[in-house]
């Protein structure tokens, strides 16, 4: 078998080389502090992020016992999040995505952290402290406690130590938190919370002609008439004076509001060409022989007649509800037309005999052709709008978090800023958690 003699490796052929057990070293290391749910896509996060010169997504210890979220975050998951995103005040959502999936986290969760934070569906970045405090209230069941978790994650010193963080950024988490309702289990619409209303957006043109049109106002009531000692109340009659509602205070009278000017004639006849124009878009060409049958038809009797023996010829008996309603009106004109057609038939008494049946098929097409070319004429076409679909709302369950909890009491709110405040000034501008659990702290929660 000299083929498969060729194709053998000898050991001078095998290059490795020489950092390769090194690298194999730190993943097994990375992978045994971490303990991924997915081992294979995990490794694929660790090694691109190797690759790009990225912090890879490997907890900084192994945590035991191993904190059970319905999620999978942790806080060594958390302390390592807040260390790739770090450095940015606004994150973009695909990023916190990406960093997210590399510790093979459960999505759904981030969605739900992302409409906690008011961003689903509505921005394309979220804060970074706002994001880090929503992740962080999923891991406590208190407030309190949740701050005291957010000092230690954020801050800059070694394990042991105080945990100190800026002020500014415990201050503004805290506030975040503390409005937010996580009581109960809610649902979000397209990110809206439920009952909540989308904030309609005006249009930009809009906005610009009502700015100009206050600014003209503002021009013409405070730049001519500071000194209102002298002015004489004058009775207006008529609407050729224009009125703003500053004027009216300043000659105490009641305000009027913004009255329009009287077009001028050029202006008039333009105006009242495109009402018409406008109102008269889209009907149909109206004309004296359509006019003077719709007059008719709407004087007669509605109802319908049905085909006797005796060769009576019933019309149509039609859906009020339909476009075809004005068919059922329409006896007098079907009956002349139908007698005009038995006087030409060989029998002339047809009336007052028994009619064959081939005699009365063909008064039935003479008047079924009858309406199809009058079709037009009596019930005309009308375009239907076809309704916009709507789309299925995008509905996310956002459960319960203790961990932030009802919305906090405005005064105890401000009770805590201001022991926060005081107490950071001789701190370098910093807070501890050692400074929430003092006896002198306000409570920061009911």
């Amino acid at each position: 078998m000299p083929e498969l003699i060729e194709q053998m490796y000898c050991s001078q052929q095998i290059v490795i080389p020489p950092k390769f057990p090194y690298i194999l070293k730190r993943y097994c290391k990375a992978a045994i502090k971490t303990q991924p749910y997915d081992l294979l896509r995990w490794s694929f996060e660790y090694f691109s992020a190797l690759s790009q010169n990225r912090m890879p997504p490997v907890k900084l210890r192994l945590e035991y016992p191993i904190y059970s979220t319905e999620g999978g975050l942790t806080r060594g998951c958390l302390k390592v999040l807040a260390n790739q995103l770090a450095g940015m005040p606004d994150l973009p959502l695909p990023v916190v995505r990406k960093a997210w999936r590399g510790f093979c986290l459960d999505p759904n969760e981030l969605k739900r952290i992302f409409c906690l934070c008011e961003v689903y569906m509505r921005e394309e970045t979220v804060p970074f402290l706002r994001f880090i405090a929503v992740a962080g209230g999923l891991l406590t069941k208190t407030l309190t406690h949740t701050m005291i978790l957010l000092c230690e994650t954020l801050t800059k010193e070694p394990d042991g130590g105080s945990a100190a963080i800026p002020i500014t950024d415990f201050l503004t988490m805290y506030e975040y938190l503390a409005r937010v309702d996580a009581s109960k289990d809610i649902k979000y619409f397209n990110g809206f919370r439920e009952g909540e209303t989308p904030v309609q957006e005006s249009i930009p043109e809009e906005e610009e002609v009502q700015q100009e049109v206050e600014c003209e106002e503002e021009k013409l009531s405070d730049d001519y008439w500071q000194d209102t000692r002298h002015l004489q109340k004058l009775t207006l009659t008529g609407d050729y004076v224009s009125h703003a509602p500053r004027l009216s205070e300043k000659l105490n009278l009641p305000v009027i509001g913004k009255l329009e000017r009287s077009p001028s004639v050029e202006r008039a006849t333009r105006i009242e060409r495109e009402s018409y124009l406008r109102e008269r878009k889209g009907r149909a060409v109206p004309s004296e022989e359509v006019e003077q049958k719709l007059r008719e038809l709407s004087s007669a009797r509605v109802g319908s007649q049905e085909v006797t023996p005796g060769g009576m010829v019933a019309g149509r008996q039609m859906s009020t509800t339909s476009g075809e309603f004005i068919v059922a009106n329409i006896e007098k004109e079907v009956m002349d037309h139908v007698n005009e057609q038995i006087a030409v038939l060989p029998d002339p008494d047809l009336k007052k005999k028994k009619a064959k049946p081939e005699e009365v098929e063909m008064i039935k097409d003479l008047l079924e052709k009858f309406l199809d070319d009058n079709m037009d004429v009596i019930a005309p076409e009308l375009e239907e709008v076809e309704e916009e679909e709507q789309a299925i709302p995008d509905v996310t369950i956002v459960y319960a978090v203790p961990g932030i909890g009802p919305p906090v009491d405005k005064e105890l709110i401000r009770d805590f800023e201001e022991y926060a405040l005081e107490v950071s000034k001789v701190q370098a501008d910093v807070l501890m958690p050692r400074n929430i659990r003092h006896f002198l702290c306000p409570p920061l929660e009911m």
